[in-house]
Formats: C-alpha cells, structure tokens, sequence
C-alpha cells in the first residue's frame, strides 16, 4: 500500500489506532506485536484514534511501519531485540527500551496491548 491509501484508509477509520493496523481487511499481515511496535516507534497511543491523526502523524507511522517491516522480513519474523518494545513485553517488569519508563499493558479488540506512556503520549490520543 502507498503511503496516499495508507492516509486516506486511516482517516477513514473512526476505531483505534491498534485496531486499524491490525484490521486485515484494512492492511493484511500486521498482527498484534508488530502493530505494539510501529505504533511505539511512531510515538502513537494504541487506543487513539485513527481519524484523529494529523497529517505528521499519519506520515510518521506509515514510514514506521515501512521500517518495522522491513526488518521483520529480513529477520523472518519479529526480532525480540533490546532496542526494540517487542523484546521487553514478556519481560517481568517490562520497560521500555527507549525511555526506561514501565510498559503498561492493555487490551484493545481484545488483543493484549503493550506501549510505554511516556513515549507515546503525543498525538493520537
């Protein structure tokens, strides 16, 4: 999908953030650990929502997604790193990687949600 669609699926949608990504009638083979992640290193709060987005925001999460992605192909899945959120979510006390903040943990169309509150308060709810 081309970065046009992606803006014009995402302000289409009045539902989450998360749950957008992980819609696959919207965009098929983003699961739940890879949407934690784009949505994290796009700074965007799971439960915000889609339509709320600006422009920057939207831009900002369809290069992260194109990044993540990117990565998880070469990886051939989603690489539990340190650097990234994925590799601390199943960690007794997860924080996040980036800002040390605890991870809070979530659940959005009843799907387990992990995001750091610190680095994903801005825009997008």
């Amino acid at each position: 999908m081309d970065r046009a669609g992606f803006e014009a699926v995402l302000s289409d949608r009045r539902g989450s953030l998360k749950s957008a990504l992980t819609d696959q009638s919207v965009l098929a083979g983003l699961g739940n650990l890879l949407a934690d992640e784009i949505l994290w290193r796009a700074g965007l709060r799971p439960a915000g929502r889609a339509n709320d987005l600006t422009e920057t925001d939207r831009r900002r999460l369809y290069t992260e997604m194109r990044r993540t992605l990117r990565s998880a192909v070469t990886a051939g899945c989603v690489p539990p790193r340190d650097s990234w959120l994925t590799g601390h979510r199943d960690d007794p006390v997860p924080v996040c990687p980036r800002c040390g903040t605890h991870l809070r943990r979530s659940r959005l169309a009843g799907r387990g949600t992990v995001w750091c509150p610190r680095c994903q308060g801005g825009g997008g709810g």
